[in-house]
């Protein structure tokens, strides 16, 4: 059976338009749910994945475009108030084990993160596990942190290093 003309075909996109809207919406709206279990403003969250939501804390006025937040079962990630970190961002606690990274009774190595207040992380960001980073920090695009960076501090690279020492505003 065709269709009689193109208003039939319009109309069939419109309410496949509205289906897929209303769908969207409501996987948002469950994912929400999900996030303010655990204090998490949603509305500052983009497409991020999030593992062991349980052990994760971000901090008011954060906010995180894309990526994932890999905290392990025994591990803790911290990210602090008023933080900008762009997109493709991954900041993992838990990773392989290079004893036994995969197979059958895998090892893995899992160390808490803290990330500080008034931190910008600029896109493709991989920070590792155990890593500590201080107040007031920017890291630049596509940097590899594997080492703590102290507060009021510019990094880069990979890895990352200090490139710069930002002055203290009182």
């Amino acid at each position: 059976m065709g269709f009689k003309s193109g208003r039939e075909i319009m109309f069939i996109s419109k309410i496949c338009h509205f289906i897929v809207k209303q769908a969207e919406l409501y996987r948002r709206s469950q994912k929400n749910k999900e996030l303010q279990k655990y204090g998490i403003d949603f509305n500052n969250i983009g497409k991020v994945e999030i593992f062991h939501i349980e052990n994760v804390k971000i901090g008011k006025g954060s906010y995180f475009n894309e990526g994932q937040i890999h905290a392990g079962p025994n591990s803790k990630i911290s990210i602090g108030e008023d933080c900008a970190i762009g997109y493709n961002v991954h900041i993992k606690a838990f990773t392989h084990s290079i004893n036994k990274p995969t197979g059958e009774n895998i090892e893995v190595i899992e160390k808490d993160i803290i990330i500080g207040n008034n931190v910008w992380i600029g896109d493709n960001v991989y920070i590792r596990e155990g890593i500590k980073i201080g107040n007031n920090v920017i890291i630049g695009a596509n940097s590899v942190v594997t080492k703590d960076i102290e507060s009021n501090t510019v990094v880069a690279g990979c890895p990352a290093k200090k490139i710069y020492m930002l002055p203290i505003t009182p």
